[in-house]
């Protein structure tokens, strides 16, 4: 799969803006250069939309459609061995010529989709300075990282998370009218089973995915520790008055977590990166993590994603950014920087480097 090109209209800074990749055999690598604030995140962004349904950067889509416009359009077109789609996400602030519309719309070929059936058609793997601060930020970021992993490669996973979440919330808004004797506490049990189902299915995948990271060739050795909080009959009774007392659902997915170790200079022992490690092992840690994450969606879907580096070379040591690099030989890459020494080292390691100024 390769991406042949980006139409973007009326999204963020970009009135109308198209852009056109390297063929199927050529390098593959492209570098999209210009100042800050020209919109090259945006593009990251807009392909990461198209990938998995969602902004990375905002939780109100209407955020992403240009000031004073209607709506928003991103398309690209895919190509492969047998033939090509052509994906569309199409935004709304929910009113079109004065009438009320859905706030986003999803297209394959032109065909309108559900979200569910748009998922998987185009996968991207986005590095971005923000995943430096993966493995000591805080829990909420690490379930994000992969709860949008698997909601893009296992559609299922995605159906349960949002039943999962709209669950909690109403659950979570009985407990506190539990607590002040508006409600009896039977009014829990059917949104506890629809916790219990739906948290099962999340924490057995989110299990499968741990299991298959890899050491990789790596200057350090690194393993990942899932921590879940697991969701059974018995824990939900034996939470029921610690809930009650503090107002909210206390078990399951939304308090899961998971830790880095890497091997120690003894050789015996496995240390918390995020409590023991430097700040280069915690980057090197982070690198570790984003290359399963591409090795996993590959060995899932079959195909190697979409790999969007946004000014994130400038952001990595020699090092780190050698290890980075090595990944532009193989697949589709699109590179976003400020700095002119980044692409003068780039062209040096990567003949046919496409460079494109905003």
């Amino acid at each position: 799969m390769a991406v042949q090109g980006l139409i973007l209209q009326h999204f963020r800074c970009h009135k109308q803006l198209t852009l056109t990749f390297p063929a199927v055999d050529s390098p593959q690598v492209t570098a999209i250069v210009g100042n800050n604030a020209v919109g090259k995140t945006s593009i990251v962004e807009a392909f990461a939309l198209l990938s998995t349904g969602e902004s990375f950067r905002v939780e109100k889509d209407e955020e992403m459609i240009a000031f004073g416009q209607e709506l928003a359009r991103v398309k690209t077109k895919l190509s492969d061995d047998k033939a090509g789609d052509e994906l569309e996400v199409v935004l709304t602030r929910g009113v079109l010529q004065g009438k009320a519309v859905q706030r986003k719309h999803y297209f394959v070929n032109a065909a309108r989709k559900r979200k569910k059936d748009f998922l998987g058609h185009f996968t991207t793997v986005v590095f971005r300075p923000e995943d430096m601060r993966l493995v000591e930020g805080s829990p909420s970021r690490r379930r994000q990282f992969v709860d949008t992993i698997l909601s893009v490669v296992h559609p299922e996973y995605g159906v349960s998370l949002t039943t999962y979440e709209n669950a909690l919330k109403r659950r979570n808004k009985l407990i506190d009218q539990v607590r002040d004797g508006q409600m009896p506490r039977t009014v829990l049990n059917y949104w506890t089973q629809l916790l219990l189902k739906h948290g099962s299915v999340l924490q057995e995948r989110r299990r499968q995915f741990f299991q298959e990271f890899t050491a990789s060739e790596f200057p350090l050795q690194f393993t990942v520790e899932y921590e879940p909080s697991i969701v059974s009959e018995e824990r939900f009774v034996q939470y029921a008055d610690k809930e009650v007392a503090a107002g909210h659902t206390l078990i399951g997915p939304h308090k899961d977590d998971f830790m880095v170790h890497f091997l120690a200079p003894s050789g015996t022992d496995w240390l918390n990166v995020a409590q023991y490690g430097s700040r280069g092992q915690q980057r090197l840690a982070v690198l570790w993590l984003k290359l399963n994450e591409l090795f996993y969606v590959e060995r899932v879907v079959g195909q190697r994603p979409l790999l969007l580096l946004d000014d994130i070379l400038s952001e990595l040591d020699d090092e780190h950014r050698d290890q980075v690099e090595r990944l532009l030989h193989t697949g589709q890459s699109i590179i976003t920087t400020v700095e002119p020494d980044v692409i003068k080292g780039l062209k040096q390691k990567i003949p046919g480097l496409q460079v494109l100024q905003l």
